[in-house]
């Protein structure tokens, strides 16, 4: 049964999603990662013969094999890179390291033709890889003019996803939160699974871009408003991300992504009340799907307890 549900994923070129750990100070929710799939990985992209394999204008890759038998299996290769490209985004942001596969130079992510929601998932996922590179890898060693054109030309996929977003990808329904009533979180319906990981995935991006901004003061009087700015947008796409992981329930890797999320940027948190909401929803994400969130909810109640006291 396990097998035929892989194969299945794999056949509607949506990457599945695969359990990860993680490194214990940057993102200790899990565990210690040895991320000795690394080199599996890599093996199997290399077998695509292209170097920059994860392009945003041919991620939607071959026709699908008519034999399933057949060997070897062009569209279930390019699925098992699907799945890595998944895998590799997870420990590349839970460990706050550089995106160690082959992402495509040239991406152009002001193009938004017409294409079906797995292929915008996976653009999306391609978007999401190249920002994980500027940010923790290539963006550093950038003198400002060339770090703040870079930074622009990914920024252009957001604006333009605020304004061109496929009409697929907006949600069938949508309430804002209301903490006053017990509502610590939006309502966020989408039509399937594919539609709010991309969603989701939208969001943990522009956790990269807000963090990775070369315009961010860090000295000055600008500073403390800036940062002050930049922990309200934190929180606010924290918030997504948990609305879009309840809103959707029935797709657990959802709340997958939210505890990525959370683990990042969870210490922002300021209201009690939704830090109390936050450590219920890592409590139903062990008890219900085996995702272990102790020590994450261990350390994050650490970081609320010495910012309340600074």
């Amino acid at each position: 049964m396990e097998e035929a549900c892989l194969i299945r994923h794999f056949t509607e070129d949506l990457a599945p999603w695969i359990p990860i750990t993680d490194h214990p100070r940057t993102a200790p929710s899990i565990g210690i990662d040895s991320e000795a799939y690394l080199s599996t990985v890599q093996f199997i992209v290399s077998s695509q013969q292209d170097d920059s394999f994860y392009a945003y204008d041919t991620i939607h890759g071959p026709r699908r094999n008519r034999d399933l038998h057949a060997i070897p299996s062009t569209s279930l290769r390019h699925s098992a890179c699907l799945i890595a490209l998944r895998q590799e985004i997870w420990s590349a942001f839970l460990n706050q390291r550089t995106f160690r596969l082959p992402v495509c130079p040239t991406n152009d992510y002001t193009q938004f033709d017409p294409v079906n929601d797995f292929t915008w998932t996976n653009r999306i996922l391609v978007w999401c890889a190249d920002l994980l590179k500027f940010c923790f890898g290539e963006g550093k060693s950038l003198p400002f003019s060339e770090k703040m054109k870079r930074w622009s030309a990914l920024k252009a996929f957001n604006l333009k996803w605020e304004s061109h977003k496929p009409l697929e990808f907006k949600p069938l329904y949508f309430e804002e939160a209301d903490p006053s009533s017990g509502k610590f979180f939006p309502v966020i319906w989408h039509q399937n699974a594919c539609q709010a990981v991309g969603s989701q995935h939208i969001e943990l991006s522009r956790i990269l871009l807000a963090v990775s901004d070369p315009k961010l003061s860090r000295l000055g009087l600008a500073a403390h408003q800036a940062n002050l700015a930049l922990e309200e947008e934190l929180r606010c796409i924290i918030r997504r991300l948990i609305g879009l992981a309840l809103s959707n329930s029935k797709c657990p890797v959802l709340f997958v992504d939210a505890a990525v999320g959370i683990s990042v940027c969870g210490e922002y948190l300021t209201d009690p009340a939704e830090q109390n909401a936050v450590l219920e929803f890592l409590a139903d994400l062990e008890f219900q799907h085996a995702w272990p969130t102790v020590a994450t909810a261990s350390v994050l109640k650490e970081a609320w307890q010495v910012r309340a006291m600074s």
